[in-house]
């Protein structure tokens, strides 16, 4: 017998053992309890508690919506908490699952596994940004980084700063901000914070020098007829930037600059979950924001998903005629 006739018969006995060897495995990983198995006529069941940042409460109804369609035998309960209140809640497994506006930090990973004994997994699963606002009468023709920094500095005590509004103090888009522009401590007295993103919008349009710093979920959905009003009482403010041929532009809260990376105040949407190999409720919901169901709901609500849905286009070819 030829040496290649021998080379395919032991290829072939290498195939078969390891299909056995396959279906040894996907038979062993059954399992007997509540999320028992795994795999593709998996039934979950069961009850998920998530903490989810309030800045996304109106994109992450609709997750929880088509989510509860999707899986009527799984009980999704969500909170919308500040940052300190998820992290307890996550630490003290309150909830099992978090969705923020940004990453965790090196120390807070380092905590969580010295004083809780927690592995992270950690999900991009879209992008949101902070929006600027302010009243229609509002100049905002040479506003940039630099300035916005200048308007944060403590030791800035020109009559002329605008004064900047937070929807609360303890909020994600505090944080963000004060990260971004270098400030840890003191910021300057123009600086002030509400209670919602409500209050923010109602005090800019009536106040014709401030800037309102709010969650850009607020406003990204333009088929909305809340946000529509929005747009109607106030302005979304632009900032000047330098593009990547040199060039200045001029950029805003808006779906196509955070897709290209323009605007520098894209922030990016996490799930935090305990590292598992498990299939378990998490994962489940975690698969759902990142992939095709959950992604096509944050592009229709404005935001960027991570992962960007193929687009099915239809085309009519009924009367086209060949070309010589």
């Amino acid at each position: 017998m030829s040496k290649i006739w021998m080379m395919r018969i032991k290829k072939q006995r290498w195939l078969v053992a390891l299909s056995a060897l396959l279906l040894l495995a996907s038979c062993s990983q059954k399992r007997t309890d509540g999320n028992s198995n795994i795999g593709r006529d998996k039934i979950y069941k069961g009850v998920l508690n998530v903490d989810v940042d309030p800045g996304l409460e109106h994109v992450m109804k609709l997750q929880q919506e088509v989510f509860g369609y999707q899986h009527d035998s799984v009980v999704l309960n969500i909170q919308y908490k500040n940052e300190s209140e998820m992290i307890a809640d996550f630490r003290s497994g309150k909830a099992t699952m978090l969705v923020m506006a940004r990453a965790f930090d090196s120390s807070e990973v380092q905590s969580m596994k010295e004083k809780d004994t927690i592995y992270l997994r950690e999900i991009k699963v879209a992008s949101d940004a902070v929006a600027l606002i302010g009243n229609k009468q509002f100049n905002d023709s040479d506003l940039d980084m630099e300035k916005l920094k200048q308007y944060f500095d403590p030791n800035n005590t020109s009559p002329n700063t605008p004064q900047m509004v937070f929807d609360d103090q303890r909020s994600s888009v505090v944080k963000f901000m004060l990260n971004k522009l270098g400030y840890k401590g003191k910021v300057s007295a123009h600086v002030y914070a509400l209670k919602s993103a409500e209050e923010v919008i109602d005090y800019v349009k009536k106040s014709n020098n401030s800037i309102g710093f709010i969650p850009f979920n607020f406003l990204s959905n333009l088929q909305n007829e809340d946000v529509k009003r929005i747009y109607d009482s106030v302005k979304v403010i632009s900032l000047r930037t330098i593009y990547r041929d040199g060039s200045v532009i001029r950029v805003s809260a808006n779906q196509s600059d955070i897709a290209t990376g323009d605007y520098p105040l894209a922030r990016n949407i996490y799930t935090e979950t305990r590292f598992s190999y498990e299939d378990n409720l998490e994962w489940l919901f975690t698969n759902f924001l990142f992939r095709e169901r959950g992604a096509r709901i944050f592009m229709k609500d404005g935001l960027m998903p991570a992962h960007i849905p193929a687009l099915d286009v239809d085309v009519n070819t009924d009367g086209l005629k060949a070309v010589n």
